[in-house]
């Protein structure tokens, strides 16, 4: 064999061994690339960041002797821009002494503005307000003073905004951080005494126009901050002023700003249906989103859980009979009045709830059939029962049939094995009331379905006579003989002509006496 033919043959290796090979050479890069970037402050984050670790693994106090206050600069402003040293500083203020998170306020200062528009250090000036006292967060509100309108068409500053006023202001900050939305004009006019947009208006009459007009000139560009934050509203919608903000967004946003809002709700939609605040931003939806099969992909979500809540309720009633008064309070239905003519809305208003409708009563009526014994004997949801049946579209009769059912069993006061008929029941009566009244409603509507009728033929005249006995069941009675189905009134005369007698014997029982002064008219 000559010198040289002979080559020793290299180990092969494993795919894991290949791979681990790369990770470490892509680990090297990294951290020789950081090193020039970061220059004298890499040792600083390197031991910063072990000190994170362990704090993160071990307990949330922190040790008042940790290398990186006692041994080094606490602070450099390029850490709280970085993705992975600025979680040292998230950390650091959360678990850090009053005095610590001054010290780092203090020479994060000169930048508050800058780390709230930063991707990352964003979340390091939210620290500072969540943890710190009153007095450093005075100092931090202190620092957006002049600032307010950028901030607010910044996608990340627009949010540390939101929480300061929704979180931490109080009434002094918040009128601060709003003053600068209401123009030089209400700058000029203000003192300590008229120091509201309220007040100043009413102290200076003459400067009414030259404010709202600076305050349009203000406001309207910031239309524009719509995209900016339009996927970052179900975040705030939980609140009182931050859901004002979302249903704002959605009355004066573009097609594509709706869509995009509507999408990131989506996964939240029991939440928004069944919040204080959040129901009313589906009620803002429901108003200006001219594609309503958007809307419907939303809405029918948990039905279970979100008809029985009292907000949530009142969402399904929305699409049922919209600002209806005697679901909704008025200055909830002024309120919603102002999303009402926007520039986005094309679709006339009519045509969008009747769209609506059409998709949440087949699901409605469905949930009755199914649930009608619950619905009829609980005192929130018995209401909505009456609400389903006057307003929903389709077929009514196999909702009013399942109800009807629950009354066709002989009365006997008191009840049976501790459950009172429906016709004495307290919430129970009122249903069966409440539905053969209604039946004049459904005939004005043009509607064929008369509970009346289906009541009598499903429940029969021999049963009804039993209802006499207890005094909601006879005035339940009274509601038939006036109801405005003619046939089913003489049926039921009739019926009850045959024990006028026994009707005259009863004592105790209003209901039968106003039940037999309706026999003899």
């Amino acid at each position: 064999m000559k010198k040289g033919d002979f080559k020793p043959r290299m180990k092969e290796m494993t795919k894991e061994e290949l791979k681990l090979n790369r990770q470490q050479r892509k680990k090297e890069l990294k951290k020789n690339r950081q090193q020039m970037e970061r220059k004298d402050m890499f040792e600083i984050i390197c031991q910063a960041k072990k000190v994170w670790g362990t704090l993160r693994r071990y307990t949330h106090s922190l040790s008042r002797s940790t290398p990186v206050c006692t041994h080094t600069k606490l602070v450099d402003v390029k850490m709280a821009f970085a993705h992975d040293s600025v979680r040292v500083l998230q950390c650091f203020i959360q678990f850090g002494s009053h005095e610590q998170r001054r010290v780092v306020f203090e020479e994060l200062k000169d930048d508050i503005i800058g780390l709230s528009k930063s991707q990352y250090g964003s979340h390091v000036v939210k620290k500072l307000l969540m943890y710190g006292n009153k007095e450093l967060v005075a100092t931090v509100m202190q620092c957006f003073k002049g600032q307010v309108r950028p901030m607010l068409r910044h996608a990340a500053a627009s949010s540390i905004i939101e929480y300061a006023y929704n979180d931490k202001a109080v009434l002094a900050q918040r009128l601060m951080l709003t003053e600068e939305l209401y123009g030089n004009t209400f700058a000029v006019c203000k003192s300590t005494v008229c120091n509201t947009i309220e007040k100043v208006m009413e102290g200076n009459p003459d400067k009414l126009n030259g404010i709202i007009d600076e305050m349009k000139q203000i406001l309207t560009p910031m239309q524009e901050m719509i995209e900016s934050i339009r996927e970052s509203v179900v975040y705030m919608a939980h609140t009182h002023d931050g859901a004002r903000v979302a249903m704002h967004c959605l009355w004066h946003g573009t097609a594509k700003d709706r869509k995009v809002i509507i999408k990131t709700m989506k996964t939240y939609m029991v939440k928004f249906a069944t919040g204080e605040f959040g129901h009313l931003v589906l009620l803002a939806v429901f108003d200006c989103v001219d594609d309503t099969k958007l809307v419907k992909q939303a809405i029918l979500s948990s039905l279970d859980e979100v008809i029985t809540n009292k907000y949530g309720k009142k969402v399904l009633l929305y699409l049922l009979s919209p600002r209806d008064p005697a679901h909704l309070l008025p200055e909830i239905i002024r309120m919603l009045q102002q999303g009402d003519g926007n520039a986005h809305s094309k679709k006339d208003a009519a045509i969008r709830r009747k769209e609506l409708l059409d998709v949440v009563s087949p699901a409605l009526l469905d949930y009755l059939c199914n649930n009608a014994h619950t619905m009829v004997t609980d005192k929130a949801t018995s209401v909505t029962v009456s609400d389903i049946l006057a307003s929903a579209c389709g077929d009514l009769r196999p909702a009013m049939t399942a109800v009807a059912q629950l009354a066709n069993h002989e009365l006997v006061p008191g009840g049976t094995n501790n459950e009172l008929h429906m016709a004495e029941h307290p919430a129970g009566h009122l249903v069966l009331k409440w539905l053969i009244e209604q039946d004049l409603t459904l005939a004005e509507a043009g509607k064929e379905e008369r509970f009346s009728r289906i009541l009598v033929d499903t429940v029969g005249t021999d049963i009804l006579k039993s209802w006499v006995k207890a005094n909601r069941g006879a005035m339940v009675l009274c509601s038939l003989l006036n109801s405005c189905d003619t046939s089913v009134a003489a049926e039921v005369k009739t019926a009850l002509e045959s024990i006028k007698s026994e009707l005259s014997s009863i004592r105790n029982n209003k209901g039968a006496e106003i039940l037999l002064e309706n026999l003899n008219k």
